[in-house]
């Protein structure tokens, strides 16, 4: 399984921000204070975009969803 969610290590706060507002509960908290959250349950994204959405860090790239080719049709049209 791919990983559905990329976080950008070099900008990561490790705020859990993501981890609180996923809908169907794919991360798990970093145990290290500031690092960066595991996708532990990949095959249950969604690919939403709240984690995305609710990262105060989007805008420089912390958050990357990554839609798997044979879904992005269905998920660019919502």
């Amino acid at each position: 399984v791919h990983p559905p969610v990329l976080f950008d290590e070099e900008i990561c706060t490790g705020c859990n921000l993501c981890v609180e507002v996923c809908p169907m509960d794919i991360f798990e908290a970093s145990p290290e204070k500031g690092g960066v959250p595991r996708v532990a349950y990949p095959e249950e994204c969604r690919y939403c975009g709240a984690c995305w959405r609710r990262c105060p860090y989007r805008e420089k790239g912390c958050v990357q969803i990554v839609v798997p080719p044979a879904m992005r049709l269905s998920v660019l049209a919502g």
